[in-house]
C-alpha cells in the first residue's frame, strides 16, 4: 500500500520538468491570480491545480463547495459516498464562507491548495491518510508536498490557519463551569462554541473533567436571534423567551373574597372573568381601573343568577343599556365605563 510520503514524492517529481499541460495550467493560474479581481473562482483554480500539482488525479472525483456552517476551520476535506456505488469514493472540499469571505483572496487560495493536498492523499493512499502518523493527516507526506508547492508557486500553505479572531467571533454560545477549573488557565472553566451544544458526555475531555473538577456548566451567553429565526419559532417558544413572564406578577390570593370598596391591590380572581353579558366584555379594556375580583362571592353568585334570567341587554329607545355589575342599574353602553369609575372611586 502506497504511503503519504511516497505519494508526495511522486507528485514532487513532476515539478522538475513541467509537461505541456502543466505549463498551460501554470499560465492560466498566473492569469487568474494577477487579474486584480478581489475574488477568485475556486472551481476554475482547482481544475488547473489538479494538472499542475496533483498528477491530474483529483477530477472528477473531487467537488469544491462553499460552506456557511464551517466556523472553526477555514476548510475541510471529507469523503462522501458515491450515489451509484454506495462506496466512499467521492471527495468534497469545503471552504468556509464565514471565515474567508472577508479575508484576502490569497487566504482562500492557500486554503484551497491545503485541502486539495488532503484530497490527493485520499485518492493515492486511501482512507489511511485521514489519520496519518500524527492523527490529523498533516504528517511527513503532507509537509513534504506542501513545502514543494510553496517553493514552486510562492504560496503559504500551512498546517493550521491563524484566523483566530474570525473563529472567536462566531463562538457565541458560552458555558461557565462552577468548579475548580474556573480558576485554571488557559480556559478558566469556559466552553465557547459556534453551535448550541452544551458540554457533555459526547466531548472527549468530559470524563477527565468529571474526575478532576466535577463542576457543573451553566450557559452564560447566547447569540441574539435574527428576525428569520424568531419568525420560525412557534408561539410557545417565543413566549418562553419573554422577560415579562405572567407568573412574575400574578400571585396566589390569601383572601379571594375581599369586601367591596377595598382599594388594596388584589390578585386576579378567575371567577371575575365571567361577566353577566357579552356586552361587558368591553370592560376588559378598563382592567387597570375596574377590578371585578373586588366583588364579593355573594355578589358574583347573584350576578350569575340574574344572568340566567336575562341574557340580553336592555334597549330603551335607540340606546342600548348594559346592566351595572355593582348596582344592577341599566346604564347606557357608552357611559358604563364612567359609571363604574364613579362606583370604584
Amino acid at each position: 500500500m502506497l504511503t503519504d510520503e511516497a505519494a508526495a514524492l511522486q507528485a514532487i517529481a513532476t515539478l522538475e520538468n513541467l509537461s505541456t499541460d502543466q505549463l498551460a495550467a501554470l499560465r492560466a493560474i498566473n492569469t487568474i491570480i494577477h487579474n486584480g479581481e478581489p475574488f477568485v473562482d475556486v472551481h476554475e483554480l482547482v481544475a488547473h491545480y489538479n494538472v499542475l500539482y496533483f498528477r491530474a488525479l483529483l477530477l472528477p472525483r473531487v467537488e469544491v463547495l462553499w460552506s456557511p456552517r464551517l466556523t472553526l476551520c477555514a476548510g475541510i476535506c471529507e469523503l462522501s459516498k458515491d450515489p451509484t456505488t454506495g462506496k466512499s469514493t467521492r471527495i468534497r472540499l469545503k471552504l468556509s464562507t464565514p471565515l474567508l469571505q472577508y479575508r484576502p483572496r490569497c487566504d482562500t487560495i492557500n486554503t484551497l491548495i491545503h485541502e486539495a493536498i488532503h484530497a490527493y492523499f485520499f485518492i493515492t493512499t486511501s482512507w489511511r491518510h485521514s489519520r496519518g502518523h500524527d492523527g490529523t493527516g498533516h504528517g511527513l507526506g503532507f509537509q513534504l508536498l506542501a513545502e514543494a508547492i510553496n517553493n514552486h508557486g510562492n504560496y503559504q500553505v500551512t498546517i493550521y490557519h491563524t484566523f483566530h479572531d474570525e473563529v472567536d467571533s462566531y463562538r457565541t454560545h458560552i458555558w461557565q463551569c462552577d468548579g475548580p477549573c474556573q480558576t485554571q488557565p488557559p480556559y478558566f472553566g469556559l466552553v465557547k462554541r459556534s453551535m448550541n451544544r452544551a458540554p457533555g458526555k459526547s466531548d472527549t475531555w468530559w470524563a477527565r473533567h468529571e474526575s478532576q473538577c466535577g463542576g457543573t456548566y451553566t450557559k452564560i451567553q447566547a447569540p441574539t436571534l435574527t428576525t428569520k429565526q424568531l419568525n420560525a419559532m412557534s408561539a410557545k417558544e417565543r413566549a418562553g423567551r419573554q422577560n415579562n413572564k405572567l407568573d412574575g406578577w400574578v400571585t396566589a390570593s390569601a383572601n379571594p373574597t375581599r369586601a367591596k370598596g377595598d382599594a388594596a391591590a388584589q390578585p386576579i380572581d378567575v371567577d371575575a372573568q365571567h361577566t353577566p353579558s357579552s356586552k361587558t366584555a368591553k370592560l376588559k379594556r378598563k382592567s387597570s381601573t375596574l377590578a371585578l375580583h373586588d366583588l364579593g362571592e355573594e355578589d358574583l353568585q347573584g350576578k350569575r343568577s340574574r344572568q340566567g334570567r336575562d341574557n340580553h341587554s336592555l334597549i330603551v329607545g335607540n340606546e342600548s343599556l348594559v346592566q351595572c355589575p355593582i348596582c344592577n342599574q341599566g346604564i347606557p353602553e357608552i357611559k358604563i365605563n364612567q359609571h363604574l369609575d364613579d362606583h370604584l372611586s
